[in-house]
């Protein structure tokens, strides 16, 4: 039997925190990071890595380079896409939370009187109960 969903203040600071958590381990990584045990290895995916593979006449090196850059620049393009969607979806729960907490004490709704705010069929895209003459 499949698992109900449940969206209850909980749960959406619970995700508010994962999104968060994301961010934080982005904005760390995206800075000087310590990638290994040498202390020699802390580089940032934002900047290009200080790589050097012999002169400019050892054209398999500078092509390798080249590549590894475009791997970077691939894989930046993508963080900042994660980057900037986790951004959104924590701030819009925040908003949310923040909302639901403001007008909470207002909702005296139940679940009768908030369905009968849901119509049960449309047949036209002018909103009100008298469809225009002609229409169905």
């Amino acid at each position: 039997m499949a698992e109900n969903i449940v969206i209850d203040e909980p749960t959406l600071t619970r995700l508010k925190n994962k999104y968060q958590a994301l961010l934080d381990d982005i904005d760390l990584r995206m800075t000087n990071y310590t990638w290994g045990t040498n202390p020699d290895s802390r580089i940032s995916l934002g900047d290009a890595f200080p790589l050097r593979l012999g002169g400019a006449d050892f054209t398999e090196a500078v092509n390798l380079v080249k590549d590894l850059e475009k791997v970077r620049t691939n894989l930046t393009g993508r963080i900042d896409t994660t980057y900037t969607n986790a951004t959104n979806l924590r701030w819009g729960l925040q908003y949310l939370l923040d909302d639901s907490s403001a007008v909470e004490h207002l909702n005296t709704l139940t679940a009768e009187e908030f369905d009968s705010f849901i119509p049960t069929s449309t047949s036209s895209a002018i909103s009100g109960n008298n469809p225009p003459a002609g229409g169905s």
